[in-house]
Parts: C-alpha cells; sequence; structure tokens
C-alpha cells in the first residue's frame, strides 16, 4: 500500500511539474517582443513601420536614450530583460544594435537598419538581421544607365569599417566596364585628393563615412558640378541639397523583412544561426534632374521615369501610414501596371489589402498552411486560391497555390503507383490522369502512364471479347465499365467505343421499358 500511495505522490508531482511547466510555457510565447530604436530619426520610424505591419506578436516599444537615463546600467538593463522571459529583441539602427549584441546571449536578436552589420561581428549565433547595404552594383549599373561611355570612378573613405563598403567597387568595376579606385583620406588631405582626381574622374561614389559633414560635402557638391562629375550617395536628403543621384533601402521594406525573419524565428521554422543577414530586396531612386543639368549630365528618359516611380511609392507609404486605405492601393496599383515585378509595390499592396479586409487574408493563410501541413492539398490549393482572388499580387499565395498543385499531383502519383504494384491498373491510370489534370507538366505521371498502358495494350483484344461478351449477354452494367477500362488504356480504340455507346443505349431503353411497364 505504502508503495502505491509514493507511486500516486510522484505522479502527482509529474503532472504538477508538466502543467506548470507547459504554463510557463505558453506565457512565454505570448510574451510582448521588445523594440529598441537607436533614435527618434524619421528612416527609424518607417523601419518600424514596416515591421509591426506584418509582426506576428504583440510588441514594446522603447528608445535607447530613454534605457541609457532610467537605468543605472545597460548591463543591468538587458539581463533583467533577458530574464523577463521576453522571447525575442528587435533594433533598430546601429547602437541599439550593437548594445543589444553586447549584452543578450540567450534570446535572438533581430536587427534591422544597419550599414556594414559585419563590422559588429557576426558569430554570435543569437544575432542576425536584415542590412541597409545597397551594393555597388546598382550604383555601377545606374551610371551605366545614365552615360554608357563612363569609365573612372572614385570613392573615398576615412575608417579601416568604412573602407569595406568603399571598397566593395575595386571587385565588382571590371564587370560594368568601370576602372574604380577606392582613397583613403582624412580632414586635413581631403581637398587635396579631390584635386588629384580632377582631371579624369567622371563619378564620385559617396559611401557612409563621418568625413562626410555639412561642409566637405558642400565642397564635393560643389566640386562635382563644376567638373562635370556624376555625384552618387545613399542619402536622399543629401540629392535635393546637391547630388546627381542617390540609391537607397526602402526603409519601411526593411522592417517588412525584419518583421518576416523575426515571425519565422519565433515559429521555430528557423533560427539567427540559418537567417544571418539579409540584404535588402529592393531599392529607392532619387534624382536631382536641375543638378545634374548644371554639371552637364544628360538624364535619360527611364531614369527620369525610375525616380517618378519612387516619388509615388514614397506618395503611397504616407497614405497608408495615415490610414487613408483606397488611394494608397489606388497608387500601388499604378505601379504594379507599369512594373508587375515590382516586390516593395507588391508588399505594400498586400498590406492595403490586408487592412481593408480585415484579418481575413491572415486567417486563409493560416488555414492554407495547416491543410498543406496535414497533407490536404486540394484544401490547401483552395485555401490559397481565395487568398489570389483577394488579392492577386500575394506572394505567399502565389508560391503556396503552386507548391499544393505540385504536392496534390504528386500524392495522385503516389496512390496511382500504390495500385499498380497491387495489380489494379485501370485504378492507376485514373490516378495517374488525375495527377496530369491537376499539373499537365507532370513529367513522371505522363512517363509512368505511357508505360502502364503500353504494358496494358496488349491484353486490349481479351478485354475487348470480354465486353462483347458482357453486352451480348445483356450485362450492360457491367460490359460498360469493361469497355470504359479499355479506352482508359487506349482512347482511340474504335470498337471499345462503339460498343460502350451500345451498351449505353440498350441500358437506357430497358430502364425506359421498365420505367413503362412499373406505370401500367
Amino acid at each position: 500500500m505504502n508503495q502505491n500511495f509514493f507511486k500516486i505522490i510522484a505522479i502527482g508531482i509529474l503532472i504538477f511539474i508538466s502543467t506548470a511547466y507547459l504554463q510557463r510555457l505558453k506565457a512565454v510565447e505570448n510574451k510582448s517582443i521588445e523594440i529598441i530604436l537607436s533614435s527618434d530619426n524619421s528612416i527609424y520610424e518607417q523601419g518600424l513601420y514596416g515591421i509591426q505591419s506584418v509582426i506576428d506578436r504583440e510588441v514594446k516599444v522603447t528608445y535607447l536614450d530613454i534605457i541609457l537615463a532610467e537605468n543605472v546600467s545597460i548591463e543591468n538593463y538587458f539581463r533583467d530583460l533577458e530574464g523577463s522571459g521576453v522571447p525575442m529583441v528587435i533594433t533598430i539602427g546601429p547602437q541599439a544594435s550593437r548594445a543589444a549584441k553586447d549584452n543578450l546571449n540567450k534570446i535572438p536578436v533581430v536587427f534591422s537598419m544597419v550599414n556594414n552589420p559585419k563590422s559588429m561581428g557576426l558569430g554570435q549565433s543569437n544575432f542576425c538581421g536584415v542590412s541597409m547595404d545597397i551594393s555597388a552594383r546598382e550604383f555601377f549599373q545606374t551610371l551605366k544607365d545614365i552615360r554608357p561611355s563612363i569609365q573612372k570612378v572614385y570613392g573615398f573613405y576615412s575608417l579601416d569599417d568604412t573602407g569595406f563598403s568603399a571598397g566593395e567597387g575595386n571587385y565588382l568595376d571590371i564587370e560594368y566596364k568601370l576602372l574604380y579606385q577606392s582613397k583613403q583620406v582624412n580632414s586635413d588631405n581631403f581637398t587635396s585628393k579631390l584635386n588629384e582626381i580632377k582631371e579624369d574622374a567622371e563619378a564620385f561614389y559617396m559611401i557612409s563615412d563621418p568625413i562626410y559633414n555639412q561642409s566637405r560635402f558642400e565642397e564635393l557638391s560643389k566640386f562635382s558640378k563644376e567638373n562635370g562629375i556624376i555625384l552618387m550617395t545613399s542619402f536622399p536628403t543629401l540629392v535635393k541639397v546637391g547630388a546627381t543621384f542617390a540609391i537607397s533601402p526602402e526603409y519601411s521594406k526593411i522592417g517588412v523583412e525584419t518583421g518576416l525573419m523575426a515571425n519565422r524565428i519565433l515559429a521555430k521554422e528557423s533560427d539567427c544561426k540559418s537567417e544571418r543577414v539579409l540584404l535588402p530586396s529592393q531599392s529607392a531612386f532619387y534624382l536631382n534632374e536641375e543638378y545634374a543639368s548644371q554639371s552637364g549630365v544628360k538624364i535619360p528618359e527611364q531614369i527620369s521615369e525610375r525616380a517618378k516611380q519612387t516619388k509615388l511609392f514614397s506618395a503611397g507609404i504616407t497614405l497608408l501610414n495615415e490610414d487613408k486605405l483606397k488611394p494608397a492601393k489606388l497608387i500601388f496599383d499604378t505601379i504594379l501596371k507599369k512594373d508587375p515585378s515590382n516586390k516593395a509595390a507588391q508588399t505594400y499592396q498586400s498590406l492595403v489589402i490586408e487592412k481593408m479586409t480585415g484579418t481575413r487574408t491572415k486567417e486563409l493563410l493560416k488555414n492554407a498552411k495547416q491543410f498543406y501541413e496535414s497533407n490536404q492539398f486540394s484544401q490547401s490549393r483552395a485555401e490559397y486560391q481565395k487568398v489570389l482572388v483577394i488579392n492577386p499580387n500575394n506572394e505567399t499565395a502565389k508560391e503556396g497555390y503552386k507548391l499544393s498543385i505540385l504536392a496534390q499531383s504528386e500524392q495522385e502519383r503516389s496512390k496511382a503507383n500504390q495500385y499498380a504494384k497491387v495489380g489494379k491498373p485501370f485504378d492507376a491510370i485514373r490516378e495517374y490522369l488525375s495527377s496530369l489534370r491537376t499539373l499537365p507538366s507532370n513529367q513522371k505521371s505522363a512517363a509512368e502512364l505511357a508505360q502502364i498502358r503500353r504494358q496494358e495494350s496488349d491484353k486490349i483484344p481479351e478485354y475487348l471479347n470480354q465486353g462483347i461478351k458482357e453486352y451480348n449477354d445483356r450485362d450492360y452494367d457491367i460490359s460498360i465499365q469493361t469497355f470504359e477500362n479499355i479506352l482508359l488504356i487506349d482512347p482511340n480504340e474504335k470498337s471499345a467505343r462503339e460498343y460502350l455507346r451500345l451498351s449505353y443505349k440498350k441500358k437506357e431503353a430497358i430502364q425506359i421499358l421498365q420505367e413503362k411497364l412499373k406505370n401500367e
């Protein structure tokens, strides 16, 4: 009796521990994530909006300067944060990202809006995110689009960290038939270094570097204009005050990509170790045509149009932020008519539609995913189709729809294989045909269907004699099945087709006669 008593106690303790663990796990899963901004910079706010538009959890937003002002030490703040069970920290900007990286070791830190994240060190398995870096490829390609004959390009940097960004062009210039040189400068020799390149510079690549304060930028801007040099930068605000063009990431889109990465990690579909660093998938283009004209630079029409599209896109983002959904949707629709492959416009069109339709899209996507994971591919396909009716440009639904069709076709092919193995050729052929109706391009199904038809074709005379005997015996239901099976093997078998027609006709005549006798 004592043994039973202790067993009951032990079981009770296990149940209590398990229940407590599950409750704690559920509490952690429901806990909001922390978003820390480096400052109240307007571009960080755009990134924050992008994150909030897609994140699947409640969020708590704070600023690094507030944390520093309200806490004795930053180390204590992050130690308390990690101990509170918060499932993730998202950081926006380099200062917040570095602080979180240096002080959090257990929970994931997903950074956003950071230039050259490699300079912070990427060795930690809990540290990943989305970079702001735009490749020199885009700048070089745009240069060639503006002036195909251009050759000599220069760039300055002052620090070893920024030398990485400045030096990227050294490995890409040949691809664009350019000769690019990056030069290290300082505050004392900046002007003299400019004069050294005066004779042959055709373009200048201004990277993000502390050497460029207001006075040096003004000097560079004046120098470029006077010497007919195309001045390119990654800062849109500088274009307005004196640069030829800027290419920058879409800040809100970076936020969206950050939020989607966070969702994958929170859902245990991925982790920081596998996510690592994403580069921006979409850029914005800004152009100062007046400055270009004063510099003697002729701007092609397609370049001007590209800048207009960026302005239109920015207007759409502004309307979306102001919750003016109908005009925002109209703008993104307009962009997509001209550029159907514009990923950023697709993303924001989807966000607008989701806001207009409530949570309907999310619910349908969730249902579709659940159906897919439980191998109910036709239902999954139907749910994705419903999403595409609401929003034809939803990339998740388009990809899910394609995968569901492929999986359904393969599921039907697998079923056909099983029928073939157990000696049910006609059931196998029906499943192969079903697989091909689902996905006509399924080459495996087509090949295996052709093979089983070849194997059965020698038996057609035997099946035909059997069917004719059933027909003559007036077993029309059975003869119909036999002739239909023959046509599964060879859809063009004339005798089977004719006897099938006669079998249906005879069966119908008997049914009419029986009905007539019944009524009499």
